[in-house]
């Protein structure tokens, strides 16, 4: 029983540390935007459909989350996210999608796994990722590191290295 008040205390002084960590600064103007993500951003949306801009310091580290709002064909709203470095490369990029816009295989095991479902929303989203090499123990393993912090292990072939 003290291994798990123990636990307990420890996400909990864990959680309160990541959830302070992190300083978000809402409605950044365009303009005070760094020169890079200036320019990433008009790569992917227009400026006078966006939304709001959020600047994000996490532990010395800054990016925005820009979103966008737009309708299209007059009636749907389609909107927009992505979260940009402060050296304008993107982390994550997300978009409203039309659910008909899936390919029919996807559709027909979504109908078979929900029978009646009702789709509300469909998202598309593209998050960075590092693909991480190392070795535990003597062992190599291989993962990916999402951007969100999530963490995805994968099969290590112990004879290469990433560059190979």
């Amino acid at each position: 029983m003290p291994n798990k008040i123990a636990l307990l205390v420890f996400f909990t002084l864990f959680s309160c540390n990541v959830a302070f960590a992190e300083e978000r600064t809402l409605g950044v103007p365009f303009g005070a935007l760094p020169e890079a993500v200036k320019k990433t951003t008009l790569n992917y949306m227009e400026k006078q459909h966006i939304s709001k801009i959020t600047q994000i310091s996490d532990e010395g580290h800054v990016k925005f989350e820009i979103e966008t709002e737009k309708a299209e064909n007059n009636k749907n709203i389609i909107a927009q996210d992505i979260v940009i470095s402060s050296d304008g490369k993107i982390m994550k990029l997300s978009q409203e999608v039309p659910y008909f816009s899936l390919p029919f295989d996807q559709m027909k095991e979504i109908e078979k796994r929900y029978p009646k479902i009702k789709v509300d929303e469909v998202e598309s989203v593209q998050v960075h990722y590092s693909d991480v090499l190392g070795t535990v123990n003597g062992q190599k393993i291989k993962f990916r590191l999402f951007a969100n912090g999530a963490i995805q292990e994968t099969q290590a072939d112990p004879e290469k290295t990433m560059g190979q």
